[in-house]
């Protein structure tokens, strides 16, 4: 076991550093305009690309002027998609900027004529290079918000230019307030984080099953993939919430551990569904709730869509509190970075 790492003192101004690129994000868009863009792809790998998930549920439901699709970045070089073209806008997302696959799928973007928006921390890299736009951010320990925050800028805008500018105006009264916002979530998240180690740390803990449904699903894959299965050397999988009960529910049973995850958007039902089912069948179920923390600052409008990204910034805090009573290096890697594969 050891000591629960501090928020970094630096969260609040990373955050801010996002946000106030907010003119980057709306000169992409009027390029897109411009260009008769009809369609976006959000593309990423791993974190970068489970980070799309808040960013494509606004502009999947509300805007109706564009076609929006996730894809992970080595998907969209090998399936070359029809409608990659010049009416093409692509989000590219990596932290280094150099993730080869990203890399690779934002060139072949680029040489089919699309748009490409890329997103990654500051300075010279293979995306910042690359993009018509770079939207950046500085490279340290907080990087899970500020990729949000931009994906969420991206969206906000195309919302405001592709026929939703009542929802676009509704996130734009709250994004203002996520850097305190968010910053509240660090410390409200202790008592979920704290369940949450409690049944996973023993060092022999057995599999974990990570659920969220909509946006939270993308969420469920970045607890389980990357902060328990990468970060954590531990036997995790997420699973859709709306996928639930068409099978996993079978292996559920009264010593299975089973982590929740909801926000307050409008696929928040599914995940309650499944926190009443593995309340009442195992003894080991756990919730990270966004309706459980203040989000001080953000009008009741905006909170349903801006609650999902608190809800990642709650599990990334969640994370320390697991690594802190396993006493694990979150930094150690057996194969990445370390042999080609």
């Amino acid at each position: 076991m050891s000591e629960l790492i501090p928020v970094p003192d630096d969260f609040e101004a990373c955050v801010q550093h996002a946000i106030d690129q907010d003119n980057k994000a709306r000169a992409l868009v009027e390029r897109a305009v411009e260009r008769g863009v009809e369609r976006v792809y959000l593309v990423g790998c791993g974190g970068s690309h489970f980070g799309t998930y808040p960013a494509f549920d606004l502009l999947d439901r509300y805007a109706p002027g564009i076609v929006t699709q996730r894809i992970t970045s080595a998907e969209l070089t090998s399936r070359n998609p029809i409608g990659l073209d010049g009416k093409a806008l692509v989000v590219a997302a990596s932290h280094s900027g150099n993730t080869p696959e990203t890399v690779a799928a934002a060139e072949f973007a680029k040489s089919k004529g699309a748009l490409v928006a890329a997103i990654s921390r500051q300075g010279d890299n293979g995306l910042s290079r690359l993009g018509d736009v770079h939207l950046d951010y500085p490279d340290t320990i907080s990087i899970t918000e500020p990729k949000l925050v931009h994906n969420e800028q991206i969206a906000v805008a195309l919302l405001d230019a592709y026929g939703a500018p009542e929802k676009a105006a509704e996130l734009r009264a709250g994004i203002p307030a996520l850097p305190g916002a968010l910053r509240a979530v660090k410390d409200e998240v202790a008592e979920a984080g704290e369940r949450v180690a409690d049944l996973l740390s023993p060092t022999d803990a057995p599999l974990s099953y990570v659920v969220g449904g909509g946006p939270a699903y993308g969420m469920a894959k970045m607890m389980a993939w990357c902060y328990f299965q990468e970060m954590s050397w531990m036997n995790s999988a997420a699973i859709n919430a709306g996928d639930f009960f068409h099978g996993p529910l079978e292996m559920v049973l009264e010593d299975t551990t089973v982590v929740t995850l909801v926000a307050e958007d409008a696929s928040r039902a599914l995940g309650e569904r499944v926190i009443r089912f593995a309340e009442n069948q195992t003894r080991n179920s756990a919730a990270v709730d966004t309706a459980t923390l203040s989000l001080p600052g953000i009008p009741a409008a905006a909170r349903p869509d801006l609650s999902v990204i608190a809800l990642m910034s709650a599990e990334r805090r969640v994370l320390d509190h697991v690594a802190a009573r396993r006493g694990h290096d979150t930094s150690q890697r057996r194969y990445m970075y370390k042999i080609v594969y």
